[in-house]
């Protein structure tokens, strides 16, 4: 097994994974299984179409969903045991709810076998953090 970890900063919703990707890949042969995982619990991983209008689409139905001047019994940081200075960010936690944090992809000869118009996206629900993404390949 392969292990790579990147740290990004999202100043972005959709951060486009693909040149990480890539170049953690560029030497691998033959076939395996790439996984791409965050270890945050308001972001997530998702491959879907980067065309912008839809991006924002997207963006549109969890602000109506969740948003972010909503009520969420998480953002009551005065009965909870967590530090003062803690971020208001219920609506961050039930958007990430529908998405993974982690996903597979299939890789032959250093490429990921992804469709024509799939994109791996970095999802940030909260305002721009520093993430953690580990990318692992088993052959």
């Amino acid at each position: 097994m392969d292990r790579m970890e990147v740290t990004i900063r999202t100043d972005k919703q959709f951060t486009d994974l693909k040149p990480y990707i890539s170049d953690f890949l560029k030497e691998k042969t033959g076939t395996g299984m790439l996984n791409v995982f965050v270890a945050h619990t308001t972001c997530a991983i998702k491959i879907m179409e980067g065309e912008i209008l839809l991006l924002s689409d997207v963006n549109s139905y969890l602000e109506h969903a969740f948003p972010k001047t909503g009520e969420y019994r998480h953002d009551i940081i005065d009965i909870r045991d967590v530090p003062v200075n803690e971020r208001i960010n219920g609506f961050a936690h039930m958007r990430q709810l529908f998405f993974d944090v982690s996903t597979n992809i299939p890789v032959e000869d250093g490429k990921m076998l992804l469709g024509k118009w799939q994109s791996v996206f970095l999802v940030e629900f909260d305002p721009t953090r520093e993430r953690k993404v580990i990318f692992t390949y088993h052959s």
